[in-house]
């Protein structure tokens, strides 16, 4: 009676400890997200592939009466009538939220979902298949803290934040543990992700350890190869879109096709360096920030292992350390200028990007995070309070790259952030815009200077120019017949333009810059712009918007109406019309 009761106590005292763990976390990644529902709008939020690209696609098509749009409809808003197909399936998640939400909460939730779906995801994959203890619980929750503390690129939904729950379920299924939840997570994924940017290469991965099973136990885990065909099987549901423009369609010419990696190819030594640079410091778009005191545990529990002999015996660190290495060493000699040769042979091999292995990078180094820390917790004297330390520095460390906060993000990249998401759209000055036309919006179209048309469609303004991952390539060539002087005059914005396209832009040879942010305190002007104009005006041009001063706007045939500002927005913009 006694040893039951003591027992009683001892599983009520570890019940406690979790939760008090769970509560902990929750209430930590609570107050990170907070700041986006007090701010709101007044938030600060990356730009880069996100307010400039994804926010805008999400918005007009959940405006646009053609979410479940034919195959052969058209956007009207963007490019003269860009193809439905261009911006993406209807079966996302994250699209339905701006379609019932505004534009700003509909950002807030998609990050709570992330964030919240990233820390359960990493917790039950950690404690289910990697650190079972009880004794290891404060690591595998403070682990999924730090996981669900990453700068995830909004607009990815679980491209990585959901890969341990994704991980989690295949694993149970390889186990024949699987229960029917965990199906419904490989069924549901799909419908908040991306397949060609993270789960083309996570499934290649579980295919990788489907035949490792069946060499090494000499027999076919059906289930499993199930799971893996069925979660396949729902991505190419979800993305039927894309399939049929990439494989069925034969009158639609993408402009991917003129991708050419030639003009970034890197020589041998370059390579290394992109390599080396990747597997330190990783890549802003799947942040994993591991480069201080991840790479600290890590550095430490594998010390450790090799001064006691037990280094090879923890083969899964190892592997999963040698997994990431290769996986840099691909990103980083895929624009080697050895493999040019068989990219120009093999199309798909340009205007796919299968460098992106390195989206897997956030999971593989977490988990080793994980491993590390609880290899630290049982060899050192002190390893507890070490172990904790070192999460607490890796929480506090990735509270500096809040979404909310003026950053890059991820590490290793450095963009203007200091906009905030009203500031960037500036909604009310482009009303003032707006009403000064006194035309309905949808009468004449408008292209940009010196900012990012994202800014005007946002607004409601039918453009000319945008930041398009797709479109016909035909419209790039029409296109860019308006810019061709001004590309003539720039090597970098030519090449650019020529060899990917995506960001069918005004660009002005005197300003060119990827970053576009010419906010009204900079006060950048253009002295010899060359536009033609008449190739403007004949795509349906009338108006042109220009965050700079254009000082020979006359010579251009353009006729300037007249200025916006506020002390609310950023932006100074000249509205100028064609003649």
């Amino acid at each position: 009676m006694i040893e039951d009761r003591c027992t009683a106590d001892r599983n009520c005292l570890n019940i406690l400890k979790t939760n008090a763990n769970l509560i902990v976390s929750f209430v930590i990644l609570t107050i990170y997200m907070l700041p986006f529902y007090i701010r709101g709008a007044d938030s600060h939020t990356l730009i880069h592939d996100n307010l400039d690209a994804n926010v805008v696609w999400f918005k007009i098509l959940a405006e646009s009466g053609h979410i479940f749009g034919s195959f052969d409809a058209a956007i009207p808003n963007i490019m003269n009538g860009l193809p439905r197909n261009c911006l993406g399936s209807e079966f996302n998640l994250i699209l339905w939220l701006y379609y019932f939400f505004d534009s700003i909460d509909a950002y807030i939730l998609n990050l709570t979902f992330m964030h919240l779906i990233a820390f359960i995801g990493m917790y039950l994959l950690l404690k289910r298949h990697f650190l079972r203890e009880r004794e290891s619980e404060f690591i595998v929750t403070g682990t999924a803290l730090c996981f669900s503390l990453l700068p995830f690129w909004p607009s990815g939904g679980l491209s990585v934040a959901g890969l341990p729950l994704a991980l989690y379920a295949f694993l149970n299924i390889r186990e024949h543990r699987a229960k029917c939840r965990d199906w419904i997570i490989l069924l549901l994924i799909p419908f908040y992700s991306s397949f060609v940017l993270s789960y083309i290469f996570f499934l290649f991965g579980m295919i990788l350890i489907w035949i490792y099973d069946a060499n090494k136990l000499k027999r076919t885990n059906y289930q499993f190869f199930a799971a893996i065909a069925f979660m396949t099987l729902i991505f190419v549901i979800v993305e039927y879109r894309l399939i049929f423009d990439m494989f069925l369609n034969s009158e639609y010419i993408s402009n991917r096709v003129e991708f050419d990696s030639t003009y970034r190819s890197t020589d041998f030594l370059s390579s290394i360096y992109l390599s080396m640079y990747n597997f330190v410091f990783g890549q802003y778009h799947a942040a994993s920030l591991h480069t201080y005191f991840v790479g600290i545990a890590i550095g430490i529990a594998c010390l450790k292992l090799f001064n006691e002999g037990k280094l090879l015996k923890n083969d899964i660190l190892i592997l999963l350390i040698m997994i990431s290495l290769v996986i840099s060493i691909f990103y980083g000699f895929w624009s080697w200028e050895g493999i040019l040769p068989l990219k120009k042979q093999i199309s798909i091999l340009n205007t796919f990007t299968f460098y992106r292995f390195n989206w897997l990078h956030p999971l593989l180094w977490y988990i080793c995070f994980a491993l590390s820390i609880h290899i630290i917790f049982r060899y050192f004297r002190r390893g507890k309070q070490i172990a904790v330390a070192l999460i607490i520095l890796q929480a506090a460390f990735l509270f500096s790259y809040s979404s909310d906060s003026v950053q890059s993000g991820g590490f290793g990249q450095v963009y203007d952030e200091s906009l905030s998401f009203k500031e960037f759209y500036s909604e009310e000055i482009f009303q003032d815009i707006i009403t000064h036309i006194g035309k309905p919006q949808s009468e004449y179209r408008i292209v940009s200077i010196g900012l990012h048309p994202s800014i005007a469609q946002y607004n409601g303004f039918y453009t000319l120019d945008s930041y398009q991952a797709n479109y016909p390539l035909e419209y790039k060539h029409e296109f860019r017949r308006i810019i061709k002087d001004e590309l003539d005059k720039n090597e970098d914005a030519r090449i650019y333009f020529d060899t990917w396209g995506c960001r069918c832009y005004v660009f002005s040879a005197e300003i060119f810059s990827l970053g576009e942010i010419n906010t009204k305190d900079k006060q950048v002007n253009i002295r010899h712009l060359k536009l033609n104009t008449t190739a403007l005006k004949n795509m349906g041009g009338l108006y042109v918007l220009s965050a700079v001063e254009i000082l020979n706007y006359e010579d251009n045939n353009l006729e300037l109406l007249r200025t916006f500002e506020s002390d609310a927005s950023p932006w100074k913009i000249r509205l100028y019309m064609i003649k």
